[in-house]
């Protein structure tokens, strides 16, 4: 029987060969085309998954929240009156005090130069000290610090027309940002009234940030305008910073 089917397939074996030929390249085409490069709509997941690192998290959370108190990312730790003219980050009195202090270290190493020669000729003489008080910058000052506007951000900012304000800056006293407004009643000498939160132009502010800007406010000195109003009325702006 073997012996049989062996004549048999050598007498038609390339139609055999011929027949599986044509079939698999039939199955092969049907295959093709049945295959999709596009799924369909049930086919598509919506989960999404990116990964980034973690120094590039704390930057996305950071830019977001800086974006939510609409202020840029350089934040200078000064106090500014957005109602005065933009001027440099340097004031009248911060220069006469730089130069007072090169003064001073000046005639101070002219002194110990003097006293060294002294004796070393053997004329020691006992020099007397400096009075403090005679290098008070209010006693030679022409006039009284103007208000600055301080350009880019600031930790501190007020807009009390014609008024300085003392840089008392809390702005990294607490660990989250955000930024608080307190609203303030000044006297023509300078000394704060009254003071109080205005919830309405705060941000994000928690209990530390209010009971920092409240206590700044309270023991602010501004200088002395007797042109101003009584009581002058305004609000201050405390940025804090997070930690």
């Amino acid at each position: 029987m073997w012996s049989a089917f062996l004549d048999w397939f050598e007498e038609h074996k390339v139609a055999v060969i011929g027949t599986l030929t044509v079939h698999t390249l039939g199955l092969f085409a049907l295959t093709v085309l049945h295959m999709r490069t596009t799924p369909r709509e049930d086919e598509i997941s919506e989960i999404r998954m990116e990964l980034i690192s973690e120094e590039e998290a704390l930057q996305i959370q950071e830019a977001i929240q800086q974006e939510a108190l609409g202020i840029p990312q350089e934040v200078k730790n000064l106090t500014s009156n957005i109602t005065a003219e933009v001027k440099p980050t340097f004031s009248q009195a911060k220069l006469a005090e730089r130069v007072e202090n090169d003064l001073r270290a000046f005639e101070q190493e002219e002194f110990d130069r003097l006293a060294q020669e002294r004796r070393e000729r053997g004329e020691e003489v006992e020099m007397p000290q400096l009075d403090p008080s005679k290098w008070n910058k209010e006693l030679y000052m022409d006039k009284a610090a103007e208000p600055v506007k301080v350009e880019g951000a600031t930790t501190v900012w007020h807009d009390l027309q014609g008024r300085v304000r003392e840089n008392d800056v809390p702005g990294y006293l607490c660990r989250t940002q955000g930024r608080v407004a307190v609203r303030i009643t000044v006297d023509r000498s300078g000394r704060v009234q009254k003071a109080e939160v205005d919830p309405s132009r705060s941000a994000n502010a928690d209990e530390c940030m209010i009971e920092h800007a409240l206590r700044s406010s309270q023991r602010a000195r501004f200088n002395a305008l007797s042109s101003a109003p009584d009581p002058q009325k305004g609000t201050v702006f405390f940025l804090f910073m997070p930690q």
